[in-house]
């Protein structure tokens, strides 16, 4: 399998996501969120009660947030090359009102069942959408890479010469 996929496999097998976002003043927050994917775009459904989404709501648009996917720990061999992507992401939310919004929702019914649709109902949840713009996969020891835009579009790998 290629670097390429195995990228695409991985992100494939996660169903969460730490999230690090920043307050008005600064204050770091790092927390974790289930995320969808729908065209190539993650997806995450979260609820105002939390810091990560007040920060989201917030936060300058022209600002990126950091996201982690990680292996699971009980799974990974070894921990200090444990398999894990770090992503850049511009960070966008979506109207209830829109198309965009319906279509996502049932993406996130069909991931993980009859409990979204309680969710939807409160006026306190809010989707938003996370656009990659650059990130790095790392597979193992001396198997790292980095990519521009999606991993779909090609990971290079990052040597010593890098």
């Amino acid at each position: 399998m290629s670097p390429n996929q195995q990228a695409l496999t991985f992100i494939e097998s996660r169903k969460t996501l730490y999230l690090s976002t920043s307050s008005k003043t600064g204050e770091l927050e790092t927390s974790v969120a289930p995320f969808v994917r729908y065209e190539g775009d993650f997806y995450i459904y979260v609820s105002e009660l939390s810091q990560h989404t007040k920060n989201l709501l917030v936060q300058d648009k022209s600002k990126a947030v950091s996201a982690l996917l990680c292996a699971d720990e009980n799974e990974t061999e070894q921990l200090f090359a444990c398999e894990r992507m770090r992503l850049q992401l511009k960070v966008k939310e979506v109207k209830r009102s829109s198309q965009q919004y319906q279509s996502v929702i049932q993406q996130f019914e069909n991931a993980f069942g009859e409990v979204v649709q309680m969710l939807s109902s409160l006026p306190d949840f809010h989707l938003f959408q996370l656009r990659i713009l650059n990130g790095s996969y790392v597979r193992g020891f001396g198997q790292a890479f980095r990519f521009e835009g999606n991993p779909e579009n090609g990971v290079q790998h990052i040597g010593p010469e890098s």
